[in-house]
């Protein structure tokens, strides 16, 4: 995946990240409240949350140590993206231990999904190449996560 990327397109990745996530945490919370709004049966997959609201979440410690290390895996991702062998043992590991947790290719697709129009609201219309670009590197990422979830 990663291998496929050039230089350039490896620093404006990096770049745009360090802009879209400078408090990865508040991000990666931003990104799994937006999940639970528009996809409220993902919330039950997690029996600690399942029953809180929405508005709880952000002050829940459970909620936020979910959220730290999802941003801490979007930032090691961006962080891999110029070693491929490894960036590929990371997204595999990850597929295979939320593959314990109940997940399913379709929940990571909806995932991207929903970071990818997050990623779009934050760069605008303003430059599309490096929307196009993003989302042709979550699909390789999330490629690589589905295959070892599956």
């Amino acid at each position: 995946m990663a291998s496929s990327l050039s230089p350039l397109q490896i620093s404006q990745l990096r770049d745009s990240w360090s802009v879209l996530a400078q408090d990865p945490t508040q991000l990666a919370s931003a990104l799994v409240i937006r999940l639970f709004k528009e996809n409220p049966e993902y919330q039950s997959l997690f029996k600690r949350l399942k029953d809180l609201s929405i508005d709880e979440l952000a002050s829940n410690p459970q909620f936020m140590s979910h959220a730290s290390k999802v941003g801490a895996a979007l930032g090691s991702t961006i962080d891999h993206l110029d070693k491929p062998e490894e960036l590929e043992k990371i997204l595999t590991n990850l597929g295979i231990k939320h593959k314990k947790y109940g997940l399913t290719p379709r929940h990571f697709q909806v995932i991207g999904n929903v970071l990818v129009a997050m990623i779009a609201e934050a760069i605008g219309d303003s430059d599309s190449e490096l929307l196009d670009l993003w989302k042709s590197s979550l699909t390789s990422v999330l490629n690589i996560v589905i295959a070892a979830c599956n």
